[in-house]
């Protein structure tokens, strides 16, 4: 049996299938309508539903963050479950308070010997492959420490690069932290975006296209170039924001151009849609994490 468990929010966007798979723990992330809230991940588990309760509504969602008390649940159900440690991997502090809550709540915790708290400094498939990778070394019974170090090591290879239809609501919600001037005043464009992953992991502006094709040809760019700069295998998701004809558009390309990488196909999780609106699309890659296990 292993010992160590990994935990991670609902913006990892972990299949439920997958996360059986390598005995992933998720703890819920909340989204407010008003005074009613839904737990991403179970009451909502697609963009498509988010969307769908936001014309029924009338209302613009919110997100908030898991409470102490559910961190503490999850590591109560790892400790009953057998195990003796966690890692706790979450969506990237620089849109979110969830890492903070959770490192205070490991600092407390008395059940397990050790609970390691990584933020991912970034979301959806960027945080959740660091989950696999914890969850493959864990499978193996590597030390705690040794694990971190390995997520610390592929993070470090991470980057993402997604464009959304309407930048208005990571404006309304606020986790747009730089680059308004390089978008703001200007209708009928499409913002290309990225997080700062090797530093606070934070959302800003990098350009804007006219078009979802002209973004699809930045991202590319940026793509061929940290291949060329790339001395290892690399994995790749293609996020769609409830747009699958397009995601798959996209993936297709992406193979028929770059034959060497493996790419995979993830949707847009409903808690990052609360911020990033319906119709974004994303590409995330990094070194391969299976090359690490």
């Amino acid at each position: 049996m292993r010992h160590t468990a990994v935990i991670v929010d609902s913006s990892a966007a972990l299949p439920l299938a997958t996360r059986n798979h390598y005995h992933i723990y998720e703890v819920g992330v909340p989204i407010l309508f008003g005074k009613e809230t839904y737990i991403g991940g179970r009451d909502i588990k697609t963009l498509g539903q988010l969307v769908d309760v936001i014309k029924e509504k009338n209302v613009l969602p919110t997100t908030s963050q898991p409470t102490p008390g559910e961190w503490e649940q999850v590591l109560n159900e790892a400790k009953d479950a057998g195990y003796t440690s966690a890692i706790i991997i979450t969506l990237s502090s620089g849109i979110s308070g969830a890492f903070q809550t959770a490192h205070l709540v490991a600092e407390e915790y008395e059940g397990l010997d050790q609970v390691a708290v990584i933020d991912s400094h970034l979301t959806n498939m960027g945080a959740g492959e660091q989950a696999l990778l914890a969850a493959s070394l864990a499978e193996e019974d590597r030390p705690v420490d040794e694990i971190v170090d390995a997520v610390k090591d592929l993070q470090s290879t991470l980057q993402v690069r997604f464009v959304v239809n309407d930048i208005s609501h990571l404006q309304r919600t606020g986790r747009l932290s730089r680059g308004q001037a390089l978008i703001g005043g200007l209708l009928n464009i499409k913002p290309l975006l990225s997080f700062d992953v090797q530093g606070e992991g934070k959302i800003g502006a990098i350009g804007k296209a006219r078009k979802m094709s002209g973004a699809f040809r930045e991202i590319k760019e940026a793509f061929a170039d940290s291949l060329a700069h790339a001395d290892y295998p690399v994995r790749a998701y293609v996020v769609d924001g409830n747009n699958p004809k397009l995601g798959d558009k996209w993936l297709k390309d992406l193979q028929a151009e770059f034959p060497a990488v493996q790419f995979e196909r993830a949707s847009m999780d409903p808690v990052i849609g609360v911020h990033t609106g319906d119709g974004g699309m994303a590409l995330i890659w990094s070194r391969d994490w299976k090359d690490m296990v």
